[in-house]
């Protein structure tokens, strides 16, 4: 599969905690559930709901259209913990290393490392034990995994757990820890009326939603093909940010049966059961997703059947045409799925979302609970993992366990079944899987990157989870052992020892305490707020650790020439022309930002610079600086300039010539949201904009740049480098 990429659909995690209106706060609510359905009930409906092309239970579904309901808000449990949950604590500001683990980053350009430090809820480097070591200083919590190994957070990005919760006697904290227990970091939650994403504002609110959540809104229909088109979506816009562990995906639609119905396919079903049932017509599903798309938002379809399957890739192949831009919509469950549909994969933009556990078990017994089996001469169509990750080598694949009680949420059995397509009976026996089930099989590898980095792409947050890169959100676990090193018999019973998300431990198994880090307490409120700088350097006698360099010539550099300023020798490349030497760069943070530094220089042929920038994952860059540049017809003499750059080619230009003689400057660029905007200082300390540039996609790291010289010689100096929230 390609590496998980940029979408406009993307919006980073937000670090401030918004205000939120009574209404959300106040509201009648009504008591759970007393009735719980015993384990025996449980299992025969889990059963019924999973047999073969029964792939979901995707939303409410009795026929008819389904009432609102309102779900009773809990309060998370303060000052003691249930046995492996610790009690929470304030908010951190933690600095901590894991070492000598065997770290598993999916990340492509460091596959595997030994140690990892987290500042604050970031990942600020990951490599080998002695270059992280380095940088622990005197209040770094060091930790030693012992050779265990450490991944990202797994990211389920379809399921039901807070709507589903509640009918199997579960609430949200207990629904939230069984979470955490396997591992899991991230959520879709697919199936929210308004009711559901208000309780899931009220619980961001209180501090009592610890999974980060993605919500995909139900404003039009049911999984059983009621229609009822609803506006009030409209108060939530495509990429909403609901608060730091919350955000909107998009819009969920459905195509086909198997909440109800059955799901539509091209074959009949045995026993004279038809070929399902469409929801649609094709012109119908066309204008739907064609009227959200021009809105903006993310469609999330659910299609099981290989027909629905057909409406939904046709109904996104109409909407790009109509509507040509960046996007990523999905296809749900896309369970069953003809050989020659698999390449479309490859072309159309979407993303299907899979499961990892298949209903082996249910397919082999066939025991009349449920009718809409595939027949033997079809089972190789059955969620062919395999061939969509070799037959769509450019597209992405993401998985997804559904609803929350009634297919397995730990994600242990999920890998197995990925790699298997086996399934553990009621029993504990293990039903193996026909030859064209089996056949359907990935490997460990290819499992664990489809439930991390790709699950990141499916929400359209690849650019802050997925993976151990630096400047990601810190969410991670520590297993009880290498998947890739055990029989895959033994998958299903790995072990979560701790999960991490946001840099604070969310879950520590029982006698794994020496594993889980404990956070030290956010001074008083009173107190100056700490991360006023989140980084800032002095350029005194050493370099801070957090700094890389790209191409470095230690000749070209100093800190010494001139006492408290980085001496820089504009090299002869550039990101305009060639590779750049001698670059400086950290790791981007998550989120916004401003960036500062004050600027000696004076550029006199082109295309000098020297200034500020700002590198992304595809390549781009954006500089902005003092540079000289004299072509006629495009610019005249030194100026600031601000380049949106990719490839060697500038895809945007502003600059502004100053109106004051110097030499010295004081250069700022703002990161809000997609917006990125250069301005610098007058003489008289008055702000002048230069211009902006909208990049969809999250940094990869930020910093400083002196290049683009025709020939050696000219230098330029840089006082102090800052980083700051906004």
């Amino acid at each position: 599969m390609s590496p998980a990429g940029s979408a406009a659909t993307s919006a980073s995690w937000t670090k401030s905690r918004p205000s939120w209106p009574t209404a959300y706060r106040a509201r009648p609510t009504r008591r759970s559930r007393a009735w719980m359905p015993s384990r025996r009930r449980l299992a025969w409906i889990a059963r019924f709901l999973t047999a073969a092309t029964l792939i979901a239970a995707c939303s409410p579904g009795s026929g008819e259209t389904p009432a609102p309901v309102v779900l009773e808000p809990t309060s998370r449990q303060t000052g003691t913990a249930e046995p492996g949950i610790p009690a929470p604590s304030s908010p951190s500001t933690n600095d901590i290393i894991l070492h000598n683990g065997v770290l598993l980053t999916m990340d492509d350009s460091r596959p595997t490392a030994s140690a990892i430090r987290i500042v604050g809820d970031s990942i600020d480097s990951v490599g080998e034990d002695a270059a992280i070591l380095s940088q622990a200083g005197p209040t770094t919590v060091v930790i030693n995994l012992e050779g265990r190994t450490l991944m990202p957070g797994f990211i389920d990005a379809h399921t039901h757990l807070f709507h589903v919760a509640s009918s199997f006697g579960q609430n949200d904290v207990t629904a939230q820890d069984d979470a955490l227990r396997y591992g899991i970091t991230s959520i879709g939650e697919l199936w929210s009326d308004e009711t559901l994403v208000r309780h899931l504002e009220e619980l961001e609110a209180s501090g009592d939603l610890r999974l980060r959540t993605t919500v995909y809104l139900a404003p039009y229909a049911d999984g059983c093909g009621n229609i009822y088109r609803q506006d009030w979506y409209r108060a939530y816009p495509p990429g909403a940010e609901l608060g730091p562990q919350l955000r909107l995906g998009g819009i969920k639609i459905y195509t086909d049966g198997g909440s109800c119905n059955a799901p539509a396919v091209s074959f009949e079903y045995p026993g004279g059961a038809g070929k399902g049932d469409l929801y649609f017509s094709q012109a119908e599903l066309n204008q739907i997703v064609t009227d959200f798309h021009r809105q903006g938002y993310q469609l999330a379809i659910h299609a099981i059947g290989d027909r629905g399957i057909d409406q939904a890739l046709d109904a996104i192949s109409a909407a790009q045409a109509a509507e040509p831009r960046e996007v990523r919509h999905r296809i749900e469950h896309a369970a069953v799925i003809r050989p020659d549909q698999i390449t479309r994969f490859d072309t159309v933009p979407v993303v299907p979302v899979v499961f990892g556990s298949y209903p082996t078990c249910s397919l082999l017994q066939r025991d009349g609970s449920f009718q809409y089996y595939t027949p033997d001469d079809h089972l190789s169509w059955e969620w062919p993992l395999r061939s969509l990750l070799e037959g769509a080598p450019r597209g992405h694949v993401a998985y997804h366990s559904d609803a929350y009680g009634v297919r397995p949420l730990s994600t242990f059995e999920n890998l197995y079944g990925f790699v298997t397509r086996a399934e553990v009976a009621e029993d504990g026996s293990v039903c193996q899987p026909p030859p064209a089930l089996a056949a359907g099989g990935v490997s460990v590898d290819q499992a664990l990157r489809v439930m991390t980095l790709e699950g990141a792409y499916a929400l359209g947050q690849q650019s802050v989870l997925g993976s151990l890169t630096p400047g990601k959100l810190a969410d991670l676990i520590v297993l009880s052992q290498d998947p890739r090193r055990v029989p895959a018999r033994s998958l299903r019973d790995l072990q979560v020892l701790t999960t991490i998300v946001g840099g604070r431990v969310e879950y520590c198994a029982p006698g794994s305490e020496p594993l889980c880090p404990r956070l030290s307490p956010a001074p008083p409120a009173s107190a100056p707020r700490p991360n006023a700088s989140a980084f800032r350097d002095e350029f005194n006698a050493t370099l801070d650790p957090a700094w890389t360099w790209t191409n470095e010539d230690p000749s070209a550099w100093s800190l010494t020439q001139t006492p408290g300023w980085l001496r820089l020798a504009l090299s002869q490349g550039g990101f305009l022309t060639t590779t750049p030497s001698n670059v400086l760069l950290r790791a981007a943070p998550p989120g916004d930002f401003n960036l500062m530094t004050t600027l000696r220089v004076s550029p006199a042929r082109n295309f000098e610079f020297a200034g500020l920038v700002v590198v992304f994952a595809d390549g781009r860059v954006l500089q902005f600086g003092r540079a000289y540049c004299d072509v006629p017809g495009v610019c005249t003499g030194g100026g600031f300039y601000f380049d949106n750059l990719q490839g060697g080619a500038t895809t945007g230009s502003n600059f502004a010539l100053p109106g004051f003689a110097a030499s010295q400057y004081v250069l700022r660029l703002e990161k809000r949201g997609t917006a990125y905007t250069a301005s610098y200082l007058t003489l008289d300390g008055q702000p002048v904009a230069v211009g902006s540039h909208t990049v969809a996609d999250a940094p990869q790291s930020v910093g400083l740049l002196a290049g683009q010289a025709p020939s050696a010689g000219p230098v330029a100096e840089f006082d102090f480098f800052e980083m700051t929230a906004p």
